[in-house]
């Protein structure tokens, strides 16, 4: 047996919905004009599961002539909120029946629907949302799914796009997920390996304040850094943090970070206050999170729950013990816990020239990625330093796989329009990279977590964040 549903109102409207409702329900029409409905074809072949009756919907005994027992639903479009309310008040008071809905053409009425258990859509956000997608061409904008608050998006995957033939697994999502992708037709079912091709119309559900420049970066390829991971520079309020600002400052600038966020734990209020002054001096967006807790594991897990797009660290120096292996630096231990890049500001900004470091394997493609994106924001120069070690310490092999992997990076880069110039390297890797470090402005470099050390095998990623010259952004991977 099919579900039944009261549809007051068969204007235009209503007439559709009804249209479209008699594939899987039974419509009782209600409407007080006879022309109107006897006017209207709704039913088509399915007229055996239509009724209409001719009066006005909230008159109660209009209502029971109707036969509305066991009806499970009730949709009042009738071009009048107050008309809507009464019908649908009359619907569940005297019928039972709980299932409420109405079109809202007055958001002053959103708080009384709301009270009374109605589901609304409001004709404003609805021809807002539709409006929206056409202005913003290629994207849709869920008007009245979830929330409704643009965290549902879709878009179509422009055939100039730079994103086309990678890996979901390669655009690292954080605060959002694609969905579902929909391709000739079919829908795709999407996991980590499958890849974005032209034409594609891809779901995304994330959080609606990041979402639409992730659609962007989807829909053109074009960088929107460091959103893919969060909007925010978060860093912990430590001794030193007032030398990360002036850095904090420059990202928030030039690239799509929103805001400045320190997480702080059992801090003096003065401190905090002055924290805030010279932000506000410096023009910097700040948020301050204060969290009870005493060490770093307590603080990152509140930054687990944080927006973060970059963590940034104020110059840290790297202890005997931590290079031969038998401690962690404080660096290391926040990068085991994170999932974004961290960030050691040295304050050699502008960024103009950007180095990226290849030498260990594997290498991930998460740090050429991170590396790339970052140059097309802020519109600087990249080089790769791929550093050659002797076959006899690494093997012949290593060597050549190095060498594929950065025609990879090369093949990466072009598809975005990125000139790279190779820095051939040979020796050994960490002084070879501080040897060349001082000529640029960033150094970017991939850091493998909880990574066992020697001192006769370093970290060549941990001593170049913290030996380096300039500042040096590591992709915890």
């Amino acid at each position: 047996m099919r579900p039944r549903i009261l549809m007051a109102g068969l204007g235009e409207t209503g007439t559709e919905l009804a249209r479209k409702l008699l594939l899987n329900w039974d419509v009782i029409g209600v409407d007080p004009d006879p022309v109107a409905i006897s006017g209207h074809e709704v039913g088509g072949e399915h007229h055996e599961a239509l009724k209409l009756h001719s009066g006005d919907a909230t008159s109660a005994l209009v209502l029971r002539k109707a036969g509305l027992e066991g009806v499970h639903a009730a949709v009042a479009c009738t071009g009048s909120d107050e008309v809507n309310m009464e019908v649908l008040r009359m619907a569940r008071e005297l019928f039972g029946i709980h299932n409420l809905y109405t079109l809202m053409y007055s958001l002053e009425w959103e708080e009384r629907y709301a009270e009374n258990g109605i589901e609304v859509v409001s004709q404003d956000h609805a021809c807002a949302a539709i409006l929206e997608s056409r202005i913003a061409r290629g994207q849709k904008v869920a008007s009245d799914i979830g929330l409704g608050i643009g965290e549902i998006m879709e878009v179509e995957v422009l055939p100039s796009s730079s994103i086309i033939g990678r890996t979901l697994m390669d655009l690292q999502p954080r605060r959002w997920l694609v969905a579902a992708i929909y391709r000739d037709n079919r829908l795709v079912v999407p996991h980590g390996e499958t890849k974005v091709l032209e034409k594609d119309r891809v779901l995304l559900v994330g959080d609606p304040d990041i979402l639409p420049s992730v659609a962007t970066l989807i829909r053109t390829g074009e960088s929107e850094f460091p959103l893919q991971y969060g909007s925010h520079v978060v860093s912990i309020f430590e001794p030193g943090l007032d030398r990360v600002l002036e850095e904090t400052a420059y990202l928030i600038d030039t690239t799509r970070a929103e805001r400045f966020e320190t997480i702080a734990c059992e801090i003096d209020a003065g401190n905090l206050e002055a924290l805030r002054k010279r932000c506000e001096g410096m023009k910097i967006p700040c948020e301050i999170s204060c969290k009870a807790g005493g060490n770093v594991r307590s603080l990152l897990h509140e930054v687990g729950r944080s927006d973060v797009g970059v963590f940034v660290l104020p110059p840290e120096k790297i202890g005997t013990l931590a290079m031969m292996g038998l401690g962690r630096t404080r660096a290391a231990g926040i990068m085991d816990l994170v999932h974004s890049p961290v960030l050691m500001s040295r304050k050699t900004f502008p960024y103009r020239k950007v180095l990226l470091v290849m030498a260990e394997l594997p290498f991930p493609s998460s740090a050429a990625q991170l590396a790339i994106d970052l140059v097309r924001m802020v519109d600087a120069g990249l080089d790769v330093a791929v550093v050659h070690q002797p076959d006899l310490v690494v093997g012949k092999e290593m060597s050549e796989d190095l060498e594929k992997r950065w025609q990879e990076v090369r093949n990466l880069a072009g598809m975005y329009h990125v000139d790279v110039t190779e820095r051939r390297l040979d020796g050994n890797p960490i002084r070879q990279v501080m040897g060349i470090s001082g000529e640029y402005d960033l150094v970017v470099v991939p850091y493998r977590k909880r990574k066992r050390t020697f001192l006769t095998r370093p970290d060549i990623s941990l001593n170049i964040l913290h030996g380096a010259p300039c500042s040096v952004m590591a992709m915890p991977v």
